[in-house]
């Protein structure tokens, strides 16, 4: 570890037992609410009643962010860095988590994974889950393919959609900047032992130029935006024990796209849609639960470009089409007093197919990928100990993968945590990871292996009913990394990664009108790679393109009254490098820090007012090079309940 993160522990530990001395009076300790969580193990349990670092957003961060993406949210907690999600609306944000590399942080929804198997690293587009249809977030941290399998390297985000069981009507309004527009219904009832909810959606928006003009003066058009989406949710109950559930999510959206970095295109659009549909079976009696889960999800991609700005190209049509099939089904029981066994198997299908079409002035160009696919298999269990004062918890776990093209592989998971009292807690983990390759990866090469991820951590937590602080130190190694290389056009394993961090969190409840919470993250990265700019040698990069060293964040929320709430925010993000273009030395982007404010105002029980403010300096930055970000950002709004 550096002596600047033995430094930055010290002093948080420090700053930790400061705040501990005042002594806690026991109604204090009953009143500390703690989250109940579902993603850590796969089963309900307390947030603090596992060794693993979770995150939770719920419904109410999440309604006071209303008018922003889900990307631009989880842009802004700790260890997680989203480039495109303050870029021009319609892009395609990436996900970095502790620095892992995009498609190496495994998203849920509900609880099942997600994630297009026509993309090059398989990775999900979170364009196609719109806020309005979000009602908390989990996020998991570290490596989990113990439990989730394939791409939870960086760790697994859950995203869990409303289903809510009491009659209610909802909807939102609102405009702003870029010409945005935004309007979404909602309405959920319950009728005997059947509860459903159903929504609607729409977003629309002028935009900006996606690439960057260094001129200002060719004139780069507006690039617009529009997404229609809609759910619904079905759940019925039984029995006491038994319910089922099931759901359908269907989002697609247009954006116009330019034609690269600094390069406009006025005629070029990317059409992407989704639809998951899904059903879960679920028995729970005391502490025994066994439940089993299904989900069919199609995606469309296509990217239309009729080039008439353009001299060599005419016309230009790129299609994919995807299928994921997953199934899982686990039984988790008490064996004893202090022992909680979960074991399971699981099922993933993937395939797609690729038609492209281009018209030039040499002639037509048509080309067909023939629908490919491929599918794995998993046995994987867990066992979660306690002693019997519940001071200590271990969390043990194994998984075993049968890959149909590259055959078997294993991971495993150890996670004990220890209370030194109500309000200390250390943590600590060893776990393994990895990645398959995707199948546009095994189209080129079928003899790639899977990604190999070593994850440790130890952290330590201070809660009080005012107070909570965590700092966590963590390590991951990832070998057989998958890239492309530019000597053979082809994809191999070559890639060594190595990445070290520090995360630190508080959040302080200062009285009944004031909260305030602040993050910090500092990562060190270093990957051995092909040369990016001679792409003849090997060379070892001390820095993760696009990936800043340090980030940190802070928010004072202020309740003035039952009716109006009022939020402040700066993010600070340092520099990093990007890719300089082929065969070209990597460029340096530039720092900076953003000012957001919120504000919401309850009219009366049924109606809510609120306006967003985003980069109200209205600083010039760029998440990614040759492309423009979002400058000062409006938006105001009407909820209704």
């Amino acid at each position: 570890m550096s002596q600047k993160l033995i430094t930055l522990s010290v002093c948080l530990i420090a700053t930790t037992l400061a705040f501990g001395q005042k002594e806690k009076s026991p109604k204090d300790s009953l009143n500390t609410l703690e989250e109940v969580i579902v993603t850590a193990n796969k089963v309900e349990q307390r947030q603090n009643s596992t060794g693993k670092v979770v995150t939770v957003i719920n419904a109410a961060q999440i309604q006071a962010n209303a008018g922003r993406s889900i990307a631009q949210i989880l842009n802004e907690q700790a260890g997680l860095y989203l480039p495109g999600s303050l870029s021009n609306v319609g892009t395609v944000p990436s996900i970095y988590m502790r620095g892992a590399s995009s498609g190496r942080t495994l998203i849920l929804i509900n609880g099942m994974p997600v994630g297009d198997p026509s993309m090059i690293s398989n990775e999900f587009d979170l364009n196609l889950v719109p806020l309005n249809q979000i009602e908390r977030v989990e996020i998991l941290k570290g490596a989990q393919s113990t439990l989730y399998g394939s791409d939870a390297i960086g760790g697994v985000i859950n995203i869990i959609t409303k289903n809510k069981s009491i009659p209610t009507l909802s909807g939102d309004i609102s405009a702003g900047s870029y010409g945005t527009k935004k309007i979404n219904l909602q309405h959920s009832n319950t009728l005997g032992k059947l509860n459903y909810a159903v929504g609607i959606g729409n977003e629309t928006a002028t935009g900006f130029s996606s690439a960057a003009d260094i001129t200002g003066k060719n004139n780069f058009d507006k690039d617009g935006y529009q997404n229609k989406n809609w759910f619904g949710n079905i759940n019925y109950t039984f029995n006491p024990n038994w319910n089922v559930k099931i759901s359908t999510h269907q989002t697609s959206y247009k954006a116009d796209i330019d034609y690269g970095a600094f390069k406009d295109d006025k005629d070029n659009q990317f059409n992407n849609a989704t639809k998951m549909t899904g059903v879960i079976l679920k028995y729970k009696k005391e502490k025994t639960i066994f439940q089993f889960q299904y989900q069919l999800s199609t995606q469309d991609r296509q990217y239309k470009n009729d080039s008439v700005d353009r001299t060599y190209t005419i016309f230009e049509d790129n299609q994919y089409t995807g299928k994921s099939h997953f199934a899982d089904a686990f039984f988790s029981k008490s064996i004893s007093k202090n022992i909680q066994w979960i074991v399971g198997a699981d099922f993933r299908y993937g395939s797609y197919q690729q038609t492209y079409l281009s018209i030039s002035e040499y002639g037509p160009y048509n080309d067909k990928f023939k629908d490919t696919f491929q599918y794995q298999t998993a046995l994987y269990s867990s066992l979660l100990i306690n002693n019997p004062s519940n001071k200590w918890l271990i969390e043990l776990g194994g998984r075993v993968n049968k890959h149909d093209r590259y055959g078997a592989n294993q991971t495993f998971t150890i996670s004990p945590s220890y209370k030194l009292n109500t309000s200390i807690r250390f943590m600590a983990s060893a776990s393994t990871g990895y990645k398959a390759p995707s199948l546009y990866q095994l189209s080129y090469n079928e003899k790639l292996k899977p990604e190999q991820s070593f994850n440790t951590e130890v952290g330590i937590e201070y809660k009080t009913n005012p107070l909570f602080v965590r700092a966590v130190y963590y390590n991951r190694t990832i070998d057989n990394g998958i890239d492309y290389n530019y000597i053979d056009y082809n994809f191999f394993n070559y890639i060594q990664q190595k990445v070290n961090g520090l995360e630190l969190e508080l959040n302080w409840k200062a009285n009944e009108k004031n909260n305030i919470s602040l993050n910090y993250t500092l990562m060190y990265g270093q990957e051995t790679n092909q040369n990016r700019a001679t792409t003849t040698d090997t060379i070892t990069y001390d820095y993760l393109l696009k990936r800043p060293k340090n980030t940190a964040g802070i928010q004072w929320t202020y309740e003035a009254s039952s009716k109006l709430n009022f939020s402040m925010a700066a993010r600070y993000i340092s520099k990093r490098y990007d890719i300089g273009g082929y065969a070209a030395k990597d460029v340096n982007l530039k720092s900076y820090t953003l000012i957001n404010a919120h504000i919401q105002y309850k009219l009366n029980k049924h109606i809510l007012l609120y306006a967003d403010a985003q980069n109200i300096g209205n600083v010039v930055f760029q998440e990614i090079n040759g492309y423009n970000a979002m400058g000062r950002m409006f938006l105001f709004g009407l909820r209704i309940n």
